[in-house]
Order: C-alpha cells, then structure tokens, then sequence
C-alpha cells in the first residue's frame, strides 16, 4: 500500500534514528525487558562483601535460578571478565573488572572525589562512620566508607549490605523514592518480613520518614542493631538524579543521639549542602 492509500489511523513506518522529542517513558515502554541479561545481573548481585568464594548450589539457592541456567551464566560472566573460576575451590569470586562500572557511576563530572573529601573531614572530628551508600534491592550497600581506626563499626566495609527499613541510610533513601517506586519498596519489604510487617516494621518505618520530613534527615536509633546509632541525609548524582545517602554513625557508648544530633548532624547537612551546590555547578 502507498502512503496516499494509507488513512489516518494507519501512520506511515519512517527508517532510521527515533524522534529525539520521544519521551524516556515511551521509549521504555517499546523496550523489550530482556531475561537472560536480568539473569545474569541477578548472579552478579547475589556476591556479598563477605563472600570469597560462591559455587553454583549457592548462587542457584540466592537467585531461584536453575543449577543449569546459573552454570551457562557462570560460563559467560567467567568469559567477559566479571568472575573468576577459582579451580583450587571449584567455585567463583568476583572480579576487579566489576569495579569499573561502580567507579563509572560514582567517577561522573568528580562525584566521588568530592563526596570523599567531605567524608574524610566528617570522620576526622570523631570515633564515627562515615558512608556513601546506594539501595540494592531490600538492602543499602556502602559504596565508600571512611572510619577512624578506633571506630568501632560492626565489621562493615564497601561492600556491606544492611536493612533498608531499619537503618538510617534506608530510611533516607525510601524518603527520597517517588511514591510509586516506594510502594514497589513496602511490598518487597512486606514479602521479606511477613508479619513482623504490619505489626512492627512498617509503623516504626513510616514514623521514621515522617520524622525525615520534618527534621531534613534519617535516624536509626539502635532499631538496626541495639547500640548503633546513625543519621542520614540525601544525595542525589547531579546528572542522573541518582539517589545516594550520606550518613554517620558509630557505636552508642561513643555516639548517642544526643552527640549525633549536635557534633556531627550539623556536619552531615552541611556537606549535603556543598556537595549539592558543588555538583549543580560543576553540570
């Protein structure tokens, strides 16, 4: 049929590059939602900080994948360079090139290095931690960490993973979620917990962000873990609009909420600030 026979309804296909006035939102809708790369993200994402070495059982049982689909995962991640097979173990670790796309992320326009020169001057002033984080699923994961040595900080590292309902960095990072990408949160949430839930988790969890939206920051007040202590603010990556959080915190003994709110709050809003108005002209 040519274009003069077509009818209105019946648009004519055009070759070559999309509008560049096509929104994000429908350019994601003709998309199609590719499954074996989700499935290999998901063996990637299953490595915690404190694994050396998985196998395929292990990876199987974290991911619900099947043995056979995680072993033919295995094989390709192995050939791109994002996992070593560990022949003395019979079994996986992760490889330094992962690194790359986490750096790729944080490294944009000096996102990171000025991150880190506010951590660094935060962590100077006390027995406190100081870190960066990011949400993986129903957890946050430290993404930077800066300690004094005689901070005492649960054994954490870049790499740790903790509550996204219970800690204070979490809770900043459900405050900032839209509403629609923070009811996807509860319900997950909901899944894990059961019916501590309802009973428990939420009530605490929403008194916690309306806490945020009337002091500008996130507490934890040994709800995580007794005698830990944290608060924590808001960052967003300035070209992305990425959410990240900065929080501190440390053992109770060294850090009550009283010493949080005074020494080091004042400190943790502060850098936002900077880092905010820094990376907003730095785009």
């Amino acid at each position: 049929m040519s274009e003069d026979n077509q009818t209105n309804d019946q648009p004519v296909r055009r070759r070559g590059r999309p509008r560049q006035d096509i929104g994000a939102a429908a350019l994601n809708e003709e998309r199609p939602f590719v499954s074996s790369l989700a499935r290999g993200l998901s063996i990637l994402r299953a490595f915690r900080a404190d694994d050396k070495v998985l196998g395929t059982q292990a990876l199987a049982e974290r991911t619900g994948l099947h043995k056979t689909t995680v072993s033919r995962l295995l094989g390709t991640l192995t050939k791109l360079g994002y996992l070593r097979y560990m022949p003395e173990y019979g079994k996986y670790a992760v490889s330094n090139q992962v690194l790359t796309l986490g750096y790729a992320a944080i490294g944009r326009f000096g996102f990171g290095e000025l991150v880190r020169s506010h951590m660094d001057q935060m962590a100077a002033e006390g027995d406190c931690v100081v870190a960066l984080s990011v949400r993986d699923g129903p957890d946050m994961m430290f993404v930077e960490l800066v300690r004094r040595p005689t901070a005492v900080a649960l054994n954490l590292n870049v790499g740790s993973r903790i509550p996204l309902a219970e800690s204070a960095p979490g809770r900043a990072y459900l405050f900032a979620m839209g509403e629609e990408e923070r009811a996807e949160a509860f319900a997950l949430l909901a899944g894990i917990h059961g019916d501590a839930w309802a009973k428990e988790k939420r009530p605490a969890l929403e008194a916690a962000l309306s806490r945020m939206a009337d002091n500008g920051y996130s507490d934890s007040f040994g709800e995580w873990v007794a005698g830990h202590n944290a608060v924590g603010v808001v960052l967003r990556a300035p070209m992305t609009g990425d959410i990240y959080t900065l929080s501190v915190g440390g053992n109770a003994r060294n850090l009550p909420p009283e010493k949080l709110k005074s020494v080091h709050l004042p400190m943790l809003m502060r850098a936002a600030q900077e880092i905010s108005a820094l990376s907003a002209s730095n785009f």
